[in-house]
């Protein structure tokens, strides 16, 4: 594995690995940048090399390979290596291999694991490689300014050497078999889910823009008939106990509207405002104080773990705090008695915080569709929560994930980026 900081030192580096397969009549497969291949074939001609020579190396674009115009997918991935590699794969015959990985900004929780198993396809599929050539030799280049140190350590797991612009040594972290990663079938079935995230995402935004229109046109009616509500509670002084009765509830029924027009405008807001630097276990103490007369209802406790007490991320106190309320909200009305687990992981550049019940779980016909507007498990659920939590954690720049088991309870999994 090389790990570059430095272009110019890059591309010295590549010319150099290339020459000598040029040199030694090996098969040279190049998969890079259009520009960097561009300045490895003028270094080769200033060295000497004629276009002959040249026409030997096996060029494709690393965004063609990776496919960047989308999220990393570690298959798609393997489909194209397979289609590259397997027409140059002769018996007898050294293979060359030079790749720089890429992909497009994305969420680094949901990158590691797809970048994971994309390492753990090459071991296998290299593994077949030598079976038949007995002898390759491949460079997997990465740059160094997209590597998070989470990302950085499964890397070296893969990969019996590692190399810098300065350096190359064996990598202290190298398994001698291929590490097959925790979780993969898990990030297979993640990947086919995140082929959706932008048909997900576009849902969201029209249905932010239709609840403002209706959040705004329900205000102006409940300015209306609240007013006139008021009006008629001052000029009546001799109401009977019954039709005060009526009149309270026809009070609660307006504010329960107004409370639903508010989680519209929460939906529709597109900014983060007032952003500052958070304690995010200062903060949970905060909600857990705010909700503990919920719990007390039903005689539900809270238990808080933490990695770390200091862990901080950057952004809108009041969003993240409305998120945390509307789990453990959630959490409460999932159970009729027993304890919520809130643990808090110290995820090198991110903190990741589950909300567990132990409730009932949520039904399979639900959650296919659980977090789409008015999809619910409650009978009387709108299914704003959810969404608007949803809408929250991803204008922090995290992601929300659910896991669920029938008769077990329910986990939401927050995961936000470090200030």
């Amino acid at each position: 594995m090389y790990t570059y900081t430095d272009r110019s030192m890059y591309i010295e580096h590549a010319t150099s690995y290339v020459a000598e397969g040029l040199d030694k009549n090996h098969i040279i497969l190049y998969v890079d940048q259009p520009t960097s291949f561009a300045a490895v074939k003028e270094n080769l001609r200033n060295a000497g090399y004629t276009e002959e020579q040249m026409d030997h190396i096996y060029f494709v674009d690393t965004d063609m390979a990776y496919e960047t115009h989308d999220n990393f997918n570690a298959e798609a991935v393997l489909k194209n290596l397979n289609d590259f590699f397997d027409p140059h794969i002769i018996e007898g015959n050294v293979l060359r291999g030079w790749g720089l990985v890429t992909w497009r900004p994305q969420n680094i929780k949901t990158l590691i694991p797809s970048v994971a198993l994309h390492e753990q396809n090459f071991d296998d599929f290299f593994s077949r490689v030598a079976n038949i050539t007995r002898n390759y030799i491949n460079v997997c280049a990465y740059d160094s300014l997209s590597l998070s140190g989470s990302l950085l350590i499964e890397l070296l797991q893969t990969h019996e050497y590692h190399m810098t612009d300065t350096n190359f040594l064996p990598s202290h972290l190298y398994k001698k078999e291929p590490v097959h990663f925790k979780g993969v079938s898990k990030q297979l079935k993640f990947e086919n889910e995140l082929r959706n995230h932008d048909i997900r995402r576009d849902k969201l935004d029209i249905t932010g823009k239709l609840a403002s229109i209706i959040a705004h046109e329900l205000r102006n009616s409940l300015t209306v008939v609240q007013g006139r509500l008021q009006l008629l509670d001052l000029t009546a002084s001799d109401r009977s106990a019954a039709s005060q009765a009526q009149f309270d509830g026809i009070k609660n029924g307006l504010t329960e509207i107004e409370q639903t027009a508010s989680k519209f405008l929460s939906l529709a807001e597109t900014h983060v405002v007032n952003q500052k630097v958070i304690n995010i276990s200062e903060l949970i103490e905060v909600v857990k104080v705010q909700m503990e007369s919920d719990m007390d209802m039903k005689a539900i406790n809270m238990h808080v773990t933490s990695d770390n007490d200091q862990m901080t991320i950057f952004g809108d106190e009041l969003k993240i705090r409305q998120v945390f309320i509307n789990l453990i909200k959630n959490a409460i009305e999932a159970m009729e008695t027993g304890t919520i687990m809130l643990i808090v992981k110290d995820d090198l550049d991110h903190v990741t915080i589950d909300v567990s019940d132990n409730g009932n779980g949520i039904p399979d016909e639900i959650l296919s569709q659980i977090g789409d507007p008015f999809v619910s498990s409650k009978v009387d659920g709108t299914g704003l929560g959810l969404l608007i939590c949803e809408k929250i954690i991803r204008d922090h720049s995290g992601n929300l994930l659910l896991n669920t088991e029938i008769g077990k309870g329910t986990t939401f999994t927050i995961n936000l980026p470090k200030s």
